[in-house]
């Protein structure tokens, strides 16, 4: 599924607990009507792309390509844009 939207929310999990395995969620706005609002970008993507640090891609737009996964949306593919909103005070 292709989305477009705004990172609302960026923030590392560590999934599950007491793994050590790093996951990105990411909580959007913008998306369309019956599309996820929160979707994972899964730990060998964060490795290969250093550029995506949860307080870099905050208030960003986004195109990204993901996949249902048993109920959690695992991004494939991401670009992130420059700030569209108005950077936090």
């Amino acid at each position: 599924m292709q989305l477009k939207g705004i990172v609302r929310v960026a923030e590392l999990v560590e999934n599950p607990p007491d793994s050590g395995q790093i996951e990105l969620q990411l909580r959007l706005q913008g998306v369309g009507p019956g599309q996820p609002r929160l979707i994972v970008v899964p730990y060998s993507l964060l490795i290969e792309e250093e550029s995506l640090d949860p307080d870099q891609i905050l208030g960003c737009g986004f195109q990204a390509e993901v996949e249902d996964e048993g109920g959690r949306w695992l991004v494939t593919s991401i670009q992130v844009a420059g700030r569209v909103l108005r950077p936090p005070e």
